[in-house]
């Protein structure tokens, strides 16, 4: 079979939504003075730069394109050093969205990027303030071009879940790393693989109900994903799994092997 993968990528940052925040704060006022505060832009851009950039300008295979979303209201002084950060890497876009329906933003956004002659996508998704292993993307194709001729002779879109990683916390005690192994998957690199004409990507559902939509591959073979805890989270992080089977040790060494982080780098993240 000839498969032609087209990878895309999509983190949020700071997107100002018609319906998205609403629980929080009623008014489109209301959401843009939270998501703009200079306390919150400081540390959005901390984690985005420390974790999830460079965790995805460092992959082994740097064949894919990002997408980092952003608001037309974004002011000036943040967007400028959001461009900065960005702005080096051929293969990341940064798009500021008008303020409209939250999945729609989504949508049109996957959709700025030319799917050349590609017969199939692989879209992903992360947060902001998380990051991927280093081989994320090489193993995720690998798994990808596996998997497509048995799904429907390629024409049944599908998604692959890591489901094996690692937690960044902030406790009273000071910054925890901890290892889980997760039964439902999480945004984390959540990939949807599909034919082109295809049009739904990772936003379609609820991350941790994807497999009520689509056939679903978990693959635990490494630790895939760090995500961090700190108290700016827009959803309560819920673990489901097996958590804290390993040693500190043991999740500072594989930090360091998957993702090429030490522990006294990251310790300034969690203040």
């Amino acid at each position: 079979m000839d498969i032609r993968l087209r990878m895309i990528g999509l983190v949020r940052f700071s997107v100002l939504s018609t319906n998205f925040y609403t629980d929080r704060f009623p008014t489109l006022e209301e959401r843009a003075a939270y998501l703009f505060s200079p306390e919150r832009m400081e540390l959005r851009l901390r984690y985005f730069e420390t974790l999830c950039l460079r965790s995805l300008t460092r992959q082994s295979d740097s064949s894919f394109r990002l997408i980092v979303l952003t608001s037309e209201e974004l002011p000036a002084r943040y967007l400028d050093r959001l461009l900065a950060l960005t702005e080096p890497y051929g293969n990341v876009l940064c798009h500021a969205a008008a303020a409209y329906p939250h999945y729609q933003q989504m949508k049109d956004a996957y959709g700025r990027v030319q799917l050349r002659s590609a017969t199939h996508r692989v879209l992903f998704r992360l947060d902001d303030d998380d990051a991927v292993d280093k081989d994320f993307v090489k193993r995720t194709k690998a798994l990808a071009r596996g998997m497509i001729p048995v799904q429907g002779g390629g024409r049944t879109p599908f998604a692959i879940a890591h489901n094996r990683g690692l937690y960044l916390e902030k406790t009273a005690a000071g910054p925890e790393i901890y290892d889980t192994c997760e039964w439902a998957p999480l945004s984390t690199g959540l990939s949807l693989v599909a034919p082109v004409s295809h049009k739904g990507n990772p936003y379609s559902c609820n991350h941790r109900k994807i497999a009520q939509h689509y056939n679903t591959v978990s693959d635990i073979s490494v630790p895939a994903f760090l995500r961090s805890i700190h108290g700016d989270n827009k959803s309560k992080p819920a673990q489901m799994g097996l958590t804290r089977k390993g040693t500190r040790a043991e999740a500072e060494a594989a930090l360091e092997q998957h993702f090429g982080y030490t522990m006294a780098e990251l310790a300034g993240l969690l203040p």
